[in-house]
């Protein structure tokens, strides 16, 4: 994992993950967060479906 250091303050930023679902859809955000000012900078962002039996994974960023 590289260091990202926030461009507001200078601090070095947590890498995280979040999660969102909904009923057969999951939605998964990668983001960088600074722990002194919480700016965020987004890395990538994701959906996992699931229908009829099959499992789609689409990458959005």
């Amino acid at each position: 994992m590289k260091d990202v250091l926030c461009p507001r303050c200078g601090i070095r930023m947590e890498f995280m993950a979040e999660a969102e679902v909904s009923g057969s859809n999951k939605k998964v955000r990668y983001f960088y967060r600074c722990p002194a000012c919480g700016t965020r900078i987004s890395e990538s962002e994701m959906t996992i479906e699931k229908k009829d039996g099959y499992v789609s994974i689409k990458v959005l960023q």
